[in-house]
């Protein structure tokens, strides 16, 4: 039965097709950022598209830059034993940080400013190096990335090959969405933007709040925002996180899960843009701006 969803997907990736013959290779192996507000569900999005991957044959590494109690480890019932500060100090190799989720690895990334400025000479380039060998059989990297607010370090976000922007009905969450694509682009030089809607209903709501969203920034940035799709409002969502579990484990047939699965599906048929960053250097790249970002600020 053809869905709402079917439907936007088809219409939204139907002028990619040009772009898609003109690739050379396959177009896995990038960075997905997933940002936004404090409140729009980044963590539930981040873990339901690692695992809607994953269910498509892909090796996916998530990466989780939240401390908070309700990240994506926590959320998943997983057992912590290391933080990056511990890796940083040597007592562990970075590979020791990743977990087993649901069907893809999970590692805690969490770059505290200070960490990244007070790294010996040559460390940050043995952590890269690290990274890239473990990256190297991974083909999608997402990002739980942390809020980016004014006065902190936009963290991983800025090292991502693509940003997903995540919004919700909310007027907070449309001001967080403008506020977090005007500082990529206005301090950072960021262009180009996904924006997926969340707990919404149809996808004419969907639709609506994106271009609430892309006028505003528009109007003021030479930015590029296109609209990913959209997460309707599920009671099987809370229900899944309460189990421990992604919605697209626990309730296959739930109306989220047959949104994520098309999410993934149309994050396959993503084109790759001209300079494309390289995901092996991710790590470095994380490193060396909270770095100089640290020194502006002292």
């Amino acid at each position: 039965m053809t869905t709402r969803f079917d439907n936007y997907v088809s219409t939204v990736t139907s002028d990619q097709a040009a772009s898609l013959r003109r690739l050379v290779g396959s177009a896995g192996g990038r960075t997905v950022a997933v940002s936004g507000g404090g409140q729009t569900g980044i963590t539930t999005l981040s873990v339901n598209l690692a695992t809607a991957l994953a269910a498509q044959d892909r090796r996916v590494l998530l990466l989780d830059e939240d401390e908070s109690r309700h990240n994506a480890i926590n959320r998943l019932q997983l057992r912590q034993r290391y933080a990056f500060h511990h890796a940083a100090a040597r007592e562990i190799r970075l590979d020791e940080l990743i977990l087993q989720a649901p069907g893809f690895e999970l590692m805690p990334l969490h770059i505290p400013s200070h960490l990244a400025v007070d790294l010996p000479p040559g460390r940050a380039d043995q952590l890269a190096d690290e990274y890239d060998s473990l990256s190297a059989r991974i083909d999608w990297v997402l990002i739980d990335a942390r809020p980016i607010v004014a006065d902190s370090a936009p963290g991983l976000a800025l090292a991502a090959d693509e940003v997903v922007i995540a919004i919700t009905p909310s007027g907070e969450s449309i001001t967080d969405a403008y506020a977090t694509v005007k500082r990529l682009h206005v301090e950072f030089g960021r262009r180009d933007f996904w924006v997926l809607a969340n707990r919404v209903r149809t996808l004419e709501t969907a639709m609506a709040l994106f271009r609430r969203v892309k006028e505003v920034a528009r109007r003021y940035m030479d930015v590029r925002l296109r609209l990913m799709g959209f997460v309707p409002e599920d009671e099987l969502l809370g229900r899944a996180d309460r189990l421990g579990e992604p919605v697209t484990r626990a309730f296959p047939q739930a109306e989220a899960s047959i949104a994520f699965n098309q999410l993934a599906a149309a994050m396959l048929r993503w084109p790759r843009r001209d300079g494309s960053v390289d995901r092996a250097n991710l790590l470095y790249r994380a490193l060396e701006v909270s770095r100089r970002l640290s020194w502006d600020v002292r």
